[in-house]
């Protein structure tokens, strides 16, 4: 007789386990942008996710101070202008952190950077692009390429003690 194959139950995140220490509730999902791009929007739109409500995690440096990180996430499908997020800092300037040092500066590789560790761990502020505003559930990466948490909103924002900005017109 022929034992069925149990479905592998995934090991959590840190990101996961970060969630469950503050008692958040999420959903464990799927959305590969790094490899599937608009298509991975797709996907979320037929499970029932506003492709609008999944959040990209961008670093960024201010004032070219080796100290001065920042976190700003905002919709996969948007851009920010990265004068409008230093008038809104009260930055000199800003500009995306180096993309190869990702790993030093944040603890995660590109495509892995989620608001949830990199505050708990550095302590960097995170900001919001005001427009999420209108969504209850936001999705956000859980530490893991192609992997992210779907969670309220309201509780990713104080989890991370978040403010929102303008980060485009």
């Amino acid at each position: 007789m022929k034992k069925m194959a149990k479905k592998a139950k995934l090991k959590k995140t840190n990101d996961e386990r970060i969630l469950d220490q503050h008692h958040i509730e999420y959903v464990e999902t799927h959305f590969d942008w790094i490899n599937k791009g608009k298509d991975a929007l797709a996907e979320a739109a037929t499970m029932g996710v506003d492709p609008k409500s999944i959040l990209k995690t961008i670093v960024l440096q201010a004032n070219k101070d080796p100290k001065d990180y920042l976190v700003v996430c905002l919709p996969l499908e948007y851009e920010l202008d990265l004068k409008l997020v230093a008038q809104q800092l009260n930055k000199k300037q800003v500009h995306l952190a180096d993309n190869k040092n990702l790993i030093n500066i944040t603890g995660y590789v590109h495509g892995e950077n989620t608001p949830i560790g990199i505050k708990i761990r550095k302590g960097f502020p995170i900001y919001f692009d005001e427009r999420i505003k209108v969504f209850e559930k936001i999705a956000v990466s859980a530490g893991k390429i192609g992997r992210s948490v779907l969670l309220k909103q309201t509780d990713l924002v104080k989890l991370v003690a978040g403010e929102y900005i303008r980060v485009a017109e």
